[in-house]
């Protein structure tokens, strides 16, 4: 079953920006609202999807909001192991 975006919801599945965008909702800049896997990739959502597009171009411009390191590396673990766990057939939400 295909999943349906929603319209205020950015859905990504780029391993830099989505560790970023996961770690700026540990600080309430942006929601985390779930992910969905289809044909094996793994698509993580948010909101609001102009601040999700806000927060990507200010990554690529180097005038991102301070986001602790640790919270970051935290964040590409949880990606990692999430990809992970859809490369092996499983889910997560």
């Amino acid at each position: 079953m295909k999943n349906q975006q929603k319209s205020n919801e950015h859905v990504e599945n780029d391993k830099r920006y989505n560790p970023y965008l996961f770690a700026a909702s540990f600080h309430k800049l942006i929601n985390f609202v779930g992910s969905h896997q289809e044909n094996g990739v793994l698509y993580w959502h948010f909101t609001p999807k102009d601040k999700a597009e806000s927060l990507i171009n200010q990554l690529h411009s180097k005038t991102n909001p301070p986001i602790p390191a640790l919270d970051l590396f935290e964040a590409i673990e949880t990606f990692w192991q999430q990809v992970a766990q859809t490369r092996k057939g499983g889910s997560w939400k």
